[in-house]
């Protein structure tokens, strides 16, 4: 074998070990953990911005959320649930699509809320966004998560048909239901714990705030009704 044949093998070699570098660092290494209901409730509620996003869009227009959502699905959340790094991983059982096809009928949704636990104990809320409950029934607006080839070999993610919410903020998410439950928070009197606001269906810093986002959900609601 000469030397020409030898500096090629080397090359081959060092390019192997710069694609497997790559590749393990294209992989979103998660922590999974137990979170108890009672360390959850104690947890400090941080209000992460209006659900209209950090350019106060007009999401009046329901129009828009459909063109902006590559899936809309209706179905009920379920308690499979990974808690990672800025989100949370949540199981979805599909009963009907509305817009663009998905391959199982047990989905997973990176939720943009979140837990951070140990140093700060608090739940962020972004973008006015609150978890979806085990056993609800919700419609969903969702784009498909464009990473899900670089972690197929990781165990948390294999096999899992994997979405984001569109705008990532609560006018991506309506639950089905009569009862709405939402007031306004007036952060000055205390300080507030999650287990205060669980059950709220969305986070808003006034009235018109939450008049425009109910407004956007009897939208929602007639359109899945025609559809």
């Amino acid at each position: 074998m000469n030397r020409k044949w030898f500096v090629v093998i080397f090359v081959i070699l060092a390019l192997d070990m710069v694609v497997g570098f790559l590749v393990k660092k294209s992989f979103i290494n998660i922590e999974t953990q137990t979170i108890s209901e009672n360390i959850k409730d104690q947890c400090v509620f941080l209000n992460g911005g209006s659900f209209k996003g950090c350019n106060n869009e007009n999401f009046s227009l329901l129009e828009k959320i459909i063109r902006d959502s590559e899936v809309i699905v209706k179905g009920t959340a379920l308690s499979d649930r990974i808690y990672v790094k800025g989100s949370i991983l949540t199981a979805f059982n599909v009963i009907k699509i509305y817009k663009g096809g998905i391959k199982n009928s047990k989905i997973y949704i990176f939720e943009p809320s979140y837990f951070n636990l140990g140093k700060y104990n608090n739940f962020f809320a972004y973008y006015g966004y609150n978890l979806m409950k085990p056993g609800h029934k919700y419609i969903l607006f969702l784009k498909k998560w464009k990473y899900t080839n670089f972690v197929r070999y990781n165990p948390y993610y294999r096999g899992k048909e994997i979405y984001i919410f569109t705008h990532n903020s609560a006018i991506d998410k309506f639950e089905i239901n009569k009862s709405n439950i939402t007031k306004v928070i007036n952060f000055e009197d205390d300080i507030i714990r999650y287990g205060q606001v669980k059950d709220y269906e969305v986070f808003v810093y006034n009235k018109n705030e939450l008049t425009e986002y109910y407004q956007l959900k009897e939208n929602v609601l007639n359109w899945i009704s025609q559809n």
